[in-house]
């Protein structure tokens, strides 16, 4: 701590509380100065609370302030502070505004002026005038609640030691009692938790109790008391750990870790409504999985311990997990409109490793998506730079409303991986085209009369005014465009030498290669031969603009 401090009062304080302006925060300015609010008049002796809030030179809250702060006041030595000693150091999850709750208290009547300064930067203060007058003795105090979740009342203790875990008041004084006799003290953290290890216990039967205190350690709170039994003979519990962390999205899979007596009987583990057993991998180490449930909230995971004498130790609210909504993978939504079709582009993060493909919701009313599309495999439809694209044809032109649902290889919906955020489309902004081709569809393959060829044939497409490009696959998995034919047949001729098999798809062409159908079609192996190949690249040099077209979409995996 700074050995000189420097004070500036601002104004006349004298302290109520200010307003709130919690609403406008940022992250990017230094931190300029801070407000502090404490109850004035306050007693004697009365415990009252203190908030510190850090504020940027415009008076948003500094909400990644990860100073220290020391609290004095200047004309009462004696006065209780909080972290008097040491200072406080904010948190990140403090956001800026700390309150100590009961943390401050005077010991004599008058204007009291309180401090709060930063410890590295002298200009980095507040001073604030609080009213102290007689009468703290006389104050009386609504009882607070103070609760024991550990352990469960009646319970048995499979050692002579125990974890005391709870809640009570936030950043307040409490007091450890066993059997009518104070053991130890703590205080709770700024969510009002405690954890306290009671040692060496000696009676076979006992009686735990927790107090609340306030800042001139008179008691405002008290548990109720809670009785359990040594027992030696049973299972220990030492310690439980959830390698996703503590807080997960709703049908999470957690895989959990529990460190317990070696060689039990059986360990089991309850999380929500579903309760499994682990196996033991090495000595004292147990191993499973457990389901995260559907709803939104906080869930404890029990665990009970069975050795080979029949002896059980259960450990409820061994951890607790908070369950959150599934985040959303889709990203970049993008949408490009022209008259017949509209185009979707997206990225996807952190992929489920069943996705299979996509479907696509949409309608006229953002609660009523009644129409949908299903795209093909998401290999097929996934472009160079990792991002998918899928057209619907012929939009009805009220449709305003999308969004899109990952699906697995059957079509059903993935439960754990959530659509995306409904989006608008303006079908309005159609640009100008003069012909679009939809994805042909139909392509067989029959075998030629007299055993020399291979005949592909496809549905005819009425849009299809220039006929219809013929890809084959590469070495490197590109579909390279081969020739255009006027007609929904190809004929390949199949070498005499060794015999091979290629893949080729087709696609539907309109005014001389102005729109192509988007995708191409699911790719068929055909038999061919090396000088069959060479015949049909050589014809590619007579296609003229169709020549210069690759397409890069992978298909038939």
């Amino acid at each position: 701590m700074k050995k000189i401090f420097t004070s500036l009062l601002i104004g006349s304080i004298g302290i109520s509380f200010f307003p709130a302006f919690a609403a406008t925060t940022t992250t990017t300015n230094k931190a300029d100065h801070f407000e502090v609010s404490i109850q004035s008049p306050v007693n004697i002796g009365e415990a009252t609370d203190i908030v510190v809030n850090v504020l940027d030179k415009a008076g948003a809250v500094k909400t990644d302030y990860a100073g220290t702060i020391y609290i004095v006041v200047d004309n009462d030595s004696k006065a209780t502070v909080p972290y008097a000693d040491d200072g406080y150091t904010f948190k990140t999850s403090d956001k800026g505004t700390i309150t100590f709750s009961k943390g401050l208290s005077f010991t004599k009547e008058g204007k009291m002026k309180v401090t709060v300064i930063d410890a590295e930067d002298d200009y980095l203060e507040w001073v604030a005038s609080v009213t102290v007058i007689p009468g703290g003795t006389s104050t009386t105090w609504a009882k607070e609640t103070v609760t024991i979740t550990s352990p469960d009342n009646n319970s048995e203790i499979p050692s002579d030691s125990t974890s005391v875990t709870g809640s009570a008041k936030k950043n307040s004084k409490i007091q450890f009692f066993l059997n009518g006799t104070k053991v130890g003290e703590s205080q709770t953290n700024e969510d009002g938790s405690f954890v306290y290890e009671l040692k060496k216990l000696e009676q076979e039967q006992n009686v735990l109790q927790v107090k609340l205190l306030d800042g001139t350690d008179k008691i405002i709170g008290e548990s109720d008391k809670i009785s359990f039994k040594i027992s030696t003979g049973g299972p220990v519990f030492n310690t439980i750990t959830v390698k996703e962390g503590k807080t997960v999205a709703v049908g999470t899979l957690l895989n959990i870790e529990i460190s317990a007596e070696a060689k039990l009987r059986e360990v089991s583990a309850t999380f929500g409504e579903g309760t499994e057993i682990l196996k033991e991998t090495t000595d004292g180490i147990y191993v499973g999985t457990l389901t995260a449930p559907s709803s939104i909230g906080s869930f404890p995971i029990s665990i009970s311990l069975k050795n080979n004498l029949g002896k059980t130790t259960v450990k409820n609210n061994a951890e607790t997990i908070e369950i959150t909504e599934l985040p959303d993978l889709f990203k970049n939504i993008k949408t490009q409109v022209a008259p017949q079709k509209t185009t979707f582009t997206f990225e996807v993060d952190a992929e489920p490793l069943d996705l299979a493909k996509f479907k696509f919701q949409y309608g006229t009313e953002s609660g009523s998506l009644t129409k949908e599309s299903i795209t093909f495999d998401k290999e097929k439809i996934k472009t160079n730079d990792n991002t998918y694209t899928w057209y619907i044809p012929n939009l009805d032109p009220q449709t305003k409303y999308v969004r899109i649902i990952g699906l697995d290889k059957a079509g059903n919906e993935l439960p754990k991986m959530r659509a995306s955020n409904i989006f608008e489309v303006n079908l309005s902004l159609a640009a100008a085209s003069t012909c679009m081709v939809n994805n042909i569809s139909g392509l067989a393959v029959t075998a030629g009369a007299d055993g020399t060829t291979t005949i592909l044939s496809w549905d005819a497409a009425p849009d299809a005014t220039s006929g219809y490009n013929i890809y084959k696959r590469d070495i490197d998995g590109q579909y390279t465009l081969i020739e255009n034919v006027k007609t929904n047949t190809y004929t390949i001729y199949i070498s005499k030498d060794v015999v091979k098999y290629d893949d080729f798809a087709v696609t539907g062409v309109c005014n001389e290669g102005e729109g192509e159908s988007p995708f191409l079609t699911e790719a068929t192996r055909v038999k061919t031969g090396p000088t069959q190949i060479l015949i049909l690249l050589s014809l590619s040099a007579l296609i003229g603009f169709f020549v210069t077209r690759r397409k890069l979409i992978k298909a038939g995996k």
